[in-house]
């Protein structure tokens, strides 16, 4: 192997490259954003996960201080870090020089006619424009100057007083909201998916809220034994960042075999009945439209549930769950009480 395929960094030419393989260092770290904002405070940086998100997302060139921390949080040795930084300021000196050249070009144009239209509009060079931040950011934005205006107001009165900067830094991750829910969309989400996935719940990581993430977060929390609502909050985050709280789930394999056990009459409908209800997946979790949900391998709803006096822990037991479908298939000898179309 070649020393550029060993080492692409000193082949990177533009910010949108370097920021490129930031992204892959990170990727091959297997960390989540919360994972490594531990470990480059563990370390003496500072790291937030909204932070380390933006700058991720962007193609513009990053702060020597946060590639470092990044950098460091991942376990890159010093020697690398160094290299890291020297073409990071190589990129940003040939960034400087482009545009002074641009802006002499414009001080000083051929057509003598132009010069008054390039001093009104100086051209800002080939530097890319600043894009436009995160949502989160955005509204945070918001708030401050709702708030400075406040301030301004009441000072006219005569009762100035100083905000409290604590009220706008209330939330699991720096920049973010303080709850989370369906219909959102940025890094907040995305943090917030990767801690999902790290505890053992498979969801697409791509930033969105969507349906399948509320069903995942509704598992997390009626295996955590917190309040099943759909909604991502401060509580939330402190137990996906603590402890793991969610049980290995049980293979294919093993739900097959447990159900032509339990259904030695009709092995292959039960197997089917089950594949058609949820996939075989044990914590299949379904919010129907009217906002009752439907439970575990079987969908029992919430009513059945509340019937058979178990928890929601309990209903996404896949051995309960079976236990249970077993007892209303003694009942009537078929699986008609599912009335699974596809199966």
């Amino acid at each position: 192997m070649d020393d550029a395929a060993r080492d692409p960094v000193p082949q990177v030419t533009t910010a949108g490259e370097y920021v490129a393989l930031l992204r892959e260092v990170r990727r091959r770290s297997g960390l989540t954003y919360r994972e490594l904002a531990r470990r480059a405070s563990a370390a003496g940086h500072w790291l937030p996960p909204s932070t380390l998100a933006t700058m991720l997302g962007r193609t513009t060139l990053p702060r020597e201080r946060t590639v470092v921390a990044l950098l460091v949080a991942c376990g890159t040795p010093p020697v690398e870090v160094d290299r890291w930084l020297a073409r990071r300021r190589d990129l940003e000196a040939r960034l400087a020089e482009r545009g002074r050249g641009e802006n002499d070009a414009v001080r000083t144009p051929a057509d003598p006619s132009t010069t008054v239209v390039a001093n009104i509009r100086p051209s800002v060079g080939p530097v890319p424009p600043r894009p436009e931040a995160p949502w989160p950011a955005r509204r945070w934005l918001r708030l401050a100057l709702l708030a400075a205006f406040g301030v301004l107001t009441v000072g006219a009165s005569g009762a100035l007083r100083p905000l409290a900067p604590a009220t706008v830094d209330s939330s699991p991750t720096d920049g973010c909201p303080t709850v989370l829910r369906q219909g959102m969309y940025g890094p907040c989400v995305l943090n917030l998916q990767e801690h999902l996935v790290a505890d053992g719940l498979t969801v697409p990581v791509d930033g969105w809220f969507g349906p399948e993430t509320t069903s995942r977060v509704m598992v997390f929390q009626a295996l955590g034994g917190l309040p099943v609502s759909g909604t991502a909050d401060e509580r939330l985050f402190d137990e996906l960042a603590g402890d793991r709280k969610v049980p290995a789930a049980w293979p294919e394999d093993r739900i097959g075999k447990h159900l032509r056990r339990t259904f030695p009459e009709d092995p292959a409908g039960a197997v089917q009945v089950a594949r058609c209800l949820s996939g075989l997946d044990p914590y299949r979790l379904e919010v129907v439209e009217d906002g009752s949900r439907r439970w575990g391998l079987f969908q029992f709803s919430d009513v059945e549930v509340s019937r058979f006096g178990v928890d929601r822990r309990t209903a996404l037991d896949p051995g309960w769950n079976i236990a249970a479908a077993r007892e209303i298939w003694s009942r009537t000898g078929d699986f008609g009480h599912w009335n699974c179309g596809r199966a």
